[in-house]
């Protein structure tokens, strides 16, 4: 089984996407600690990265991190490493030292302006050869946009043994099991995915031109939805998207509750949007604003799978 290593977990959406198995992770909020202590239990949470002793820390094969878009994004200051959330180095120290078959990073396109062209280079000079691409979560049938800059850094000196790892064939067969559903970026996904009754989307999917289901099958689903109550007839202009989403996953959810009276936005129908299993974040006993900021900075599984295949289909020969 693949070991994975979490850096900046959130929900854990990221690793989600990979799957495999989860070794550690590195974690400090207090709301994303709680979702992650229930669904990896026993699995330890390292703490604050810029106080641990990489040497210290047991190897994965995969490295995984959407460090913090705040230096990076149009909706903060843009400070780059001015900025102290400009935590970067200390993920890749994490990587030069654990040194992973892969790291797979994430972050706002943003970041593509300001400070992606270090990353980059500090990637290099390290050993390790990176594919990037930007990429929406509507490419894979999602009803938001949410652009993404993905990066699938490759070590350039991969061990032979490792840990175990199941990745120490040539670069051609890798690459053709990643399109697979029994790929080592899928499995768990999909295990975590059954266990609330939702199934993710294949591995490989890239974009709506992907057939992830026959035309008579996506009207087969269509009724099932409308069988079971679905409410995306009140969407207005956006039904499309909301029904196209609906049939890749499962009936959307109502999009606001009432709340003292006004009408709010519903944490689960966010959590539907980004392509969780129904419980994944909400159900935890965390507020709504905590747990609406939770998803708001965390990664669509589909979306992030649909990449990293594309990804590491490209960086192979």
């Amino acid at each position: 089984m693949t070991r994975v290593g979490s850096l900046f977990t959130g929900y854990g959406g990221l690793d989600l996407a990979v799957g495999g198995d989860l070794a550690w992770y590195s974690e400090i909020e207090p709301a994303a600690c709680q979702v992650l202590e229930h669904h990896f239990p026993g699995v330890p949470n390292l703490g604050d990265i810029t106080k641990i002793d990489w040497t210290q820390v047991e190897p994965v094969d995969v490295i995984t991190g959407g460090y913090p878009c705040q230096p990076f994004s149009h909706a903060g200051n843009r400070k780059g490493k001015k900025d102290d959330r400009h935590l970067w180095p200390y993920v890749r120290e994490a990587i030069r030292t654990i040194r992973p078959d892969y790291a797979i990073l994430e972050n706002v396109r943003g970041h593509l302006s300001l400070g992606f062209t270090e990353v980059l280079g500090e990637i290099a000079s390290i050993g390790f050869n990176a594919e990037w691409s930007t990429f929406r979560a509507s490419e894979i049938g999602a009803p938001h946009r949410r652009d993404r800059v993905f990066i699938v850094a490759t070590n350039t000196t991969r061990r032979s043994g490792g840990t175990g790892s199941r990745w120490n064939n040539s670069e051609s067969e890798r690459a053709a099991r990643l399109t697979t559903q029994d790929s080592p970026f899928s499995s768990a996904a999909d295990t975590y995915g059954s266990r609330h009754g939702q199934q993710l989307l294949p591995a490989g999917m890239v974009g709506l031109e992907s057939e992830a289901a026959s035309e008579a099958q996506q009207r087969e689903r269509a009724r099932e939805v409308s069988d079971t109550g679905s409410v995306s007839n009140s969407f207005g202009e956006y039904t499309d998207a909301i029904v196209r989403w609906e049939q890749l996953t499962r009936p959307a959810p109502d999009a606001t509750v009432l709340v003292n009276g006004k009408r709010r936005l519903n944490p689960v129908f966010v959590e539907w949007m980004m392509g969780l299993p129904e419980g994944w974040v909400t159900g935890h006993g965390l507020s709504a604003a905590k747990t609406l900021k939770m998803l708001g900075n965390g990664v669509c599984p589909q979306q992030a799978r649909a990449a990293i295949n594309g990804l590491i289909l490209r960086s192979a020969p």
